[in-house]
């Protein structure tokens, strides 16, 4: 099996520069269903990180995913431009390096991603958390006697959706035996320092993903809720369609994005 960073980095991801508005990096987020982005020089060469953490912490309104800030609370923050509040200099991998490198360095950083580039320094794609939990699942059900969700054209977005939740259900109930097995390890046999701080750090990237994977669950049992009653891409404000692009990324929203926009501005 390839565990190489490129194997399930996000290639061509959405990058923004440093002296746009940090309100465009914002509704970036929003329309793409992200909480990262590259920052990026000439040439795509990268120079900073934004999170979706460095904006709420910095902005002085209350920002969300899920609905953009109203007219007023933009006014508020226009004169913020990302390259004040973005991490300079980010730590980089390759994509040829391999999964372990790259959770080692996000979890000595505590980095929710790492931006991967090609030899002369460019963008060239990004990691998350999300895509590592992807590659730990993989690697838990090629070992395992489940068969990974196929995930064929002609299905349609409730299939996938309850195809997902059966997966990520039995995701976790790996997860959790695998934390079960840490700790009857530990309690049976005596660790060196070096082995305890593997068992630690196992222990923390099984924690993290585990608790991704769950906030993901909640959200595609909310969608199939409502695809239960036929409400599944239907807005709750307009009952116009939510794109199936928006579904898959937030399957647990229920107004679509001019929606959320209209409701924001009038509040």
């Amino acid at each position: 099996m390839d565990l190489e960073v490129k194997s399930y980095m996000s290639g061509k991801p959405v990058s923004i520069e440093p002296d746009a508005p940090a309100l465009a990096a914002l509704d970036l987020m929003i329309d793409h269903a992200i909480r990262h982005l590259p920052v990026v020089e000439s040439r795509r060469r990268i120079c900073g990180v934004l999170s979706f953490d460095d904006l709420r912490a910095a902005l002085p309104i209350p920002v969300s995913l899920k609905t953009p800030p109203s007219t007023e609370g933009r006014q508020s923050a226009l004169d913020i431009s990302v390259g004040e509040i973005m991490t300079y200099s980010p730590i980089t991998i390759r994509s040829d390096a391999s999964l372990e490198e790259a959770v080692s360095k996000m979890l000595e950083g505590r980095f929710g991603c790492l931006p991967v580039v090609d030899d002369a320094g460019l963008l060239d794609g990004i990691i998350t958390e999300t895509d590592l939990l992807h590659a730990l699942a993989t690697v838990l059900w090629s070992t395992s006697d489940h068969e990974f969700p196929s995930q064929p054209q002609s299905d349609d977005l409730e299939t996938l959706l309850e195809k997902e939740r059966v997966y990520l259900v039995n995701e976790l109930r790996d997860f959790e035996t695998l934390e079960q097995e840490r700790t009857a390890l530990r309690r049976e046999m005596p660790l060196d320092q070096g082995e305890v701080g593997k068992n630690l750090e196992e222990g923390m990237i099984t924690e993290q993903l585990a608790d991704i994977a769950a906030r993901r669950l909640h959200g595609i049992e909310r969608a199939l809720e409502r695809a239960g009653r036929g409400e599944l891409d239907l807005c709750e404000r307009c009952a116009d369609r939510i794109p199936e692009s928006r579904l898959r990324a937030l399957p647990g929203t229920t107004i679509c994005i001019r929606c959320s926009r209209e409701a924001e501005r009038i509040s």
